[in-house]
């Protein structure tokens, strides 16, 4: 039993619904055998993670330092979008080699482009945050409430619509608030990007060569 199969039974599962048993089934061996190959539950959601990691089409590392950054935000943000469950697992603290090999090559990528080390590192770890966190708010709004047979992102839209004894100002941000909550999530997180491209900018990139 390899690990690349394991993580295939993984993801065939889907993290939101991972245990030992169900990877056992799946891969039609005892649980015993599979202690054998992962210890625990974190074992098998870091090898799901790395076969998900290694097998996205990952975007080139060519050209100027701000659209390779925007290229793999959106690339990171995809993937975690395809795997559902995985962004949160990775928020508890379960790492896999393949997360940093990727950030490596960012790092590397950006150094190159004449940022300093730790430059680099805050700017590519902002961008991925940032994509991480998108996603984990996302998967949080698509559940249940737990007080009522809606969805916590409809719960939230209709908060946020509610505009009692509101001055013109307020309305219009909780206007705009709800109207965030209905807009398509990748183009909200663009803009998001973009503010924090503009930031990275300003504040870590090299000067201009032009």
């Amino acid at each position: 039993m390899t690990p690349d199969a394991i993580g295939r039974a993984v993801l065939a599962i889907g993290f939101q619904e991972l245990t030992f048993a169900a990877v056992a089934k799946q891969l039609n061996v005892g649980q015993a055998t599979l202690y054998r190959h992962a210890a625990n539950r974190d074992e098998l959601v870091r090898l799901g993670l790395d076969l998900a990691l290694r097998n996205t089409e990952w975007p080139s590392l060519d050209g100027p330092w701000k659209p390779l950054l925007e290229r793999w935000a959106l690339a990171a943000w995809h993937a975690w979008e395809a795997n559902p469950g995985a962004v949160l697992e990775v928020t508890r603290g379960v790492m896999s080699n393949s997360m940093a090999s990727l950030f490596d090559q960012v790092g590397v990528a950006l150094v190159e482009r004449g940022f300093t080390p730790r430059n680099a590192v805050l700017a590519a770890d902002m961008v991925f945050d940032l994509a991480a966190d998108n996603r984990r708010g996302i998967e949080a709004l698509d559940q249940r409430a737990t007080s009522e047979p809606l969805s916590v992102r409809q719960v939230f839209e209709r908060h946020w619509g509610e505009q009692p004894d509101a001055d013109s100002v307020t309305a219009q941000l909780r206007s705009e608030m709800a109207e965030s909550i209905r807009e398509d999530p990748e183009q909200y997180f663009r803009g998001k990007l973009d503010v924090a491209l503009v930031g990275i900018e300003q504040k870590l990139a090299p000067p201009s060569q032009e």
